[in-house]
């Protein structure tokens, strides 16, 4: 009896449940629409990003040259960067070595004002935003190595290295926003 009941239920409720369902004319105009529409054409888009961006973005040569100065002087100063690390590797430090390091952040300071001079088109401002953090970085770094005199503690080493990864880290800040600004500008 239950199951009488219950599947008399059911069978009211699916009779209800398609009258609400679209009357034959509006099936028949929905086709008719369908087929009075004009045909779908498919255009396969570039396979890159870059492509993307050519094609959306036209090319401007102010930001590709400051692209390509700021590649320039990111690789300049990661090799600069690079090379002072001997000095934190070492088990005994002489003002020798600290005044090594200090010549080449001399000449990293060089190649950033020169860089600071560019003009800066506008999509690389945080760019600069975090240059100028790792510049912060460089003069912390310098102003520890400028007050180790001989004999040189190791605790000395270690706040300067302390300074030297934070200088590293910031310059790898900066190259990671450089590549996200030159891949959404499309650049490189």
């Amino acid at each position: 009896m239950k199951k009488q009941k219950l599947l008399f239920i059911f069978g009211t409720s699916l009779i209800l449940a398609s009258c609400g369902a679209d009357s034959e004319a509006d099936i028949v105009n929905d086709i008719e629409a369908q087929q009075s529409e004009p045909e779908f054409h498919y255009y396969p888009k570039p396979a890159s990003i870059r492509d993307q961006n050519k094609e959306k973005i036209p090319e401007n040569t102010a930001l590709e040259s400051y692209g390509d100065e700021a590649g320039h002087y990111i690789s300049e100063t990661t090799t600069l960067l690079e090379t002072m690390a001997s000095l934190f590797e070492q088990r005994t430090v002489h003002t020798t070595d600290v005044q090594t390091v200090l010549t080449q952040l001399e000449e990293l300071r060089e190649k950033s004002s020169s860089f600071i001079d560019l003009d800066r088109p506008q999509p690389f401002d945080g760019l600069h935003h975090v240059h100028l953090s790792t510049l912060i970085e460089i003069d912390a770094l310098e102003r520890v190595l400028l007050d180790m005199k001989e004999p040189i503690h190791p605790l000395q080493v270690t706040n300067a290295r302390v300074y030297y990864e934070n200088a590293v880290m910031s310059h790898k800040l900066m190259e990671r926003e450089y590549l996200s600004i030159t891949e959404e500008l499309g650049i490189h």
